[in-house]
């Protein structure tokens, strides 16, 4: 794949040329959607609306992209750090903003309409608890990972009023200690997340727990440091990722990944231009698909749909 700020559109050249001494520009087959330079990477999308957060840690936005234009989110204010957003739907198929706001050092979880309207989510952390993430809604369902003191962590998920049940993390994450649950989505009965400590566990389930199935998307150990960056669930229970990876000696990588359940995984490595700035950032720092639609946040330009390729392609069914 041939990278260049010449090949991208007219549009393009002025953001790749003020981004390229912090991070390398995106591709030219990556259409942009939402021009952003200050796009941070967390994002959501869902129903033809995207959000994310733009702004540096400690005066963070909410950034919304609709079929009406690019515009703030109504009403959510300037805040220290908008760590996890999710777009989902409530009990009336409405489409339904979630994200965890902090200030100072507190941070809350709320729900937003999307147009002016939101209020806190309350009665998901036990004592000694936190959330990990900010809640996902579908319908009467809301998962979300918790940060307890006292008792094990893990990814819960709770329907109307009934009490919450934990679902199993990997048999793989829980041998190795990967405890923290640092992502969740939820589309429809299909729950995804990220186990993580040193080696990090994407993972993907039914909400009852079963049909289970994970890979190891992330390790932080010798000469390489991976995070995952993005996760979200698309059509059919199909579980995205994205991953910064960095390893002494080679261009910083993100690599996208999808995990089509009882089939295979497909991967895709973009890497940074090799030369003196190829450890500097990474081209892809957020990840969020919306139908057969994945979006990305490239650094510098601001939100970009993707033309997957997979090296090694999914045999046909």
């Amino acid at each position: 794949m041939r990278e260049s700020c010449a090949m991208l559109k007219r549009s393009l050249v002025a953001a790749c040329a003020v981004a390229a001494l912090a991070a390398p520009c995106a591709s030219a087959a990556d259409t942009t959607v939402a021009p952003d330079a200050k796009a941070s990477g967390t994002m959501t999308a869902l129903d033809g609306t995207i959000v994310w957060v733009s702004g540096k840690f400690g005066a963070e936005t909410l950034m919304q992209r609709t079929a009406a234009g690019t515009a703030r989110v109504p009403g959510a204010p300037t805040a220290k750090d908008y760590p996890s957003i999710d777009l989902g739907h409530d009990s009336h198929g409405a489409l339904v903003l979630t994200y965890l706001r902090c200030r100072g050092s507190k941070c809350t979880a709320l729900r937003d309409d999307l147009h002016g309207h939101r209020a806190s989510i309350r009665g998901l952390t036990p004592p000694h608890c936190s959330l990990s993430t900010a809640p996902a809604l579908w319908g009467t369902r809301i998962a979300y990972g918790l940060d307890c003191h006292d008792r094990p962590l893990g990814l819960w998920v709770k329907r109307g009023s009934a009490p919450a049940d934990r679902l199993p993390r990997p048999h793989d994450a829980v041998r190795f200690g990967s405890r923290a649950i640092t992502a969740v989505d939820l589309r429809g009965t299909w729950v995804g997340a990220v186990a993580a400590d040193v080696y990090e566990y994407a993972f993907s389930e039914r909400v009852s727990g079963a049909h289970q199935e994970y890979f190891l998307a992330a390790a932080s150990e010798g000469d390489s440091d991976e995070h995952v960056a993005g996760l979200a669930v698309g059509p059919g229970g199909v579980l995205w990722t994205l991953v910064d990876a960095e390893h002494v000696g080679d261009p910083n990588q993100a690599v996208i990944s999808r995990l089509v359940p009882r089939k295979c995984i497909e991967s895709e490595v973009v890497a940074n231009p090799a030369g003196p700035n190829e450890q500097d950032g990474y081209r892809a720092t957020g990840l969020a698909v919306d139908g057969a639609t994945l979006f990305l946040t490239a650094p510098g330009i601001g939100i970009v749909s993707h033309p997957f390729t997979a090296a090694r392609p999914c045999p046909p069914t």
